[in-house]
């Protein structure tokens, strides 16, 4: 079994240079630091892919759910961006996640220009001093539906 996380962007995905910095680091003070985001191109799942999201861009992700993607919606997103995420936690059952993601969706907004963070539940008000360490006990990367982040 190996999960797969997507991510569409309206705008092509670069990692920031500090980001990229990080990755490339080769030793950390923690288990806790040895994380990394990258993205690639969408190799062989464009098809597939490609009737889940409504944006222009597909990358394969690695790290959506860490402090470094967070890092960049804080310091990094441009005014108007928009990015969608989607998990698969096992790649080889594709099919099923996609039917019932396209069948039940549950899908969940993250505004970082107003700090909302909604889903199923409800709508949320991001604390604007610790918005992103708020975010980051949020659920935001699951397969039960697309995460759509924003920012205008």
């Amino acid at each position: 079994m190996s999960a797969i996380t997507f991510l569409a962007s309206s705008k092509p995905f670069i990692i920031p240079d500090e980001i990229q910095t990080y990755n490339n680091r080769t030793v950390f003070d923690s288990m806790e630091d040895f994380i990394s985001l990258t993205v690639s191109e969408v190799d062989g799942w464009g098809d597939m892919v490609k009737e889940v999201f409504t944006l222009p861009y597909m990358y394969e992700i690695s790290g959506a759910a860490n402090r470094l993607f967070l890092l960049y919606l804080e310091k990094y997103m441009e005014e108007g961006e928009v990015l969608e995420l989607v998990h698969f936690p096992n790649q080889h059952d594709f099919e099923s996640y996609q039917r019932r993601l396209l069948d039940e969706p549950k899908p969940i907004l993250i505004n970082v220009s107003r700090l909302i963070y909604q889903n199923n539940n409800g709508t949320y008000q991001l604390n604007p001093k610790k918005w992103v360490e708020e975010l980051s006990h949020k659920k935001y990367v699951t397969a039960c539906g697309i995460t759509t982040i924003v920012k205008y």
